[in-house]
């Protein structure tokens, strides 16, 4: 008798469909002018220093201080180069990081303020 048992990959396809849901985490953006359900987190590198450590980003870093993460499907984006550049909501950015594990690439996009 054959059983139906779930793998852990089944489990992770699962999650994805709720971590990509437009009602739950995931929102439409457009990705390389794709429109895609995906999940993006900013970081504004001049808001998160304080101090000293801020003087010295701006003295060194100016250039690079607009970050954002994002999340997409594997099965419904490739895996982008470090250092090509791609569009996120008509923005320009260039890739700082990609990688691809479980079902999520995961792409970290940097941008001059503006």
């Amino acid at each position: 008798m054959m059983t139906n048992k779930k793998t852990f990959k089944d489990f992770i396809h699962e999650d994805l469909n709720v971590f990509f849901n437009l009602e739950e985490m995931g929102e439409e953006h457009e990705l390389d002018g794709e429109i895609l359900p995906i999940v993006v987190t900013e970081v504004n590198l001049n808001n998160s220093r304080t101090g000293l450590a801020r003087e010295q980003f701006h003295v060194s870093q100016e250039v690079y201080s607009f970050v954002k993460t994002v999340y997409v499907r594997s099965e419904q984006f490739y895996l982008p180069k470090v250092g090509v550049e791609l569009t996120l909501d008509g923005r320009k950015f260039f890739v700082e990081d990609s990688s691809d594990q479980q079902g999520i690439i995961k792409i970290v996009l940097s941008a001059n303020e503006s």
